[in-house]
C-alpha cells in the first residue's frame, strides 16, 4: 500500500524535489492531477495471506479492489470486498497491478511483454512478491517507453541487488518508486520467527 501510495503520489521526485529547494513546484505540477486512491481499482494476483491483508487495507482507502486467483475464492469475496476477474480483464481494468504469487517455474516472468502491454499507459506494476515473477528487460523498456506509467518494487531479481541491474537505470527513475525488501526484518518479526521455529520442535518432540 506504501509503494502504490508513492506511485499515485510520485513520492520519489518529491522528495527530490525538496533536497533540490522546488517544494512548491513539485506541488504545483500534482495540483490537479494526482488522483486519489478512493478513484483507483487495484487488481491483485494471486489471492493467498499478504493479499488479502492487503485488499483490506485498500477498503480503508476506499479503493475498488478485484483479484484473480487460480482458483476463485467465492467465499470471501463479500468478507474482503473484492471482486473477481481472469487475468486479461483484471490487467486491462486495473490502475494498479500487484503482484502476490510465489516463485516457481510456472510463475517466473509472469510479467513479460505482452503482460505489460495489456496494462493502462496511467497504470502501475507493484511487486512486493519476488523478483523473478518479472522479466526486468521487458519491465524496463515498458517504463522507458511509456507503456505503463510507472513501478512501484520492494524485490528486484536478481538479489542482492547490483548496481547495473537495468532496472536502476538513471533514464527510468522518474518513473520507479523503490524499497529496499526490509519491511519485515523488525525486531518483532525476527521473535516471531525464532519462536515459530521453537514449537515447531516442541511439537516433533
Amino acid at each position: 500500500v506504501f509503494l502504490i501510495l508513492a506511485c499515485l503520489k510520485n513520492y520519489e521526485n518529491g522528495v527530490r524535489a525538496l533536497y533540490d529547494g522546488k517544494q512548491i513546484e513539485a506541488k504545483k505540477a500534482a495540483f490537479g492531477v494526482t488522483r486519489e486512491l478512493c478513484e483507483c481499482t487495484v487488481g491483485l494476483v494471486g489471492f493467498g495471506d499478504i493479499a488479502k491483508c492487503t485488499a483490506r487495507l485498500l477498503n480503508a482507502f476506499g479503493a475498488r479492489v478485484i483479484y484473480t486467483n487460480r482458483t476463485r475464492k467465492a467465499e470471501l469475496e463479500k468478507e474482503y470486498n473484492v471482486e473477481y476477474a481472469d487475468l486479461d480483464t483484471l490487467i486491462e481494468s486495473s490502475d494498479f497491478v500487484s503482484l502476490h504469487l510465489a516463485s516457481c517455474e510456472e510463475t517466473r516472468n509472469t510479467v513479460n511483454a505482452s503482460f505489460l502491454s495489456k496494462m493502462k499507459k496511467s497504470a502501475y506494476l507493484i511487486n512486493t512478491a519476488r523478483g523473478d515473477l518479472v522479466d526486468n528487460e521487458a519491465l524496463y523498456n515498458a517504463l522507458k517507453n511509456g507503456e505503463i506509467a510507472g513501478a512501484g518494487l520492494d524485490v528486484i531479481s536478481p538479489e542482492p541487488v547490483k548496481a547495473d541491474n537495468i532496472l536502476l537505470s538513471p533514464d527510468i527513475k522518474d518513473r520507479l518508486a523503490l524499497t529496499p525488501h526490509i519491511a519485515g526484518i523488525t525486531s518483532f518479526t525476527v521473535k516471531k520467527l525464532y519462536r515459530q521455529c521453537f514449537e515447531n520442535i516442541i511439537r516433533i518432540i
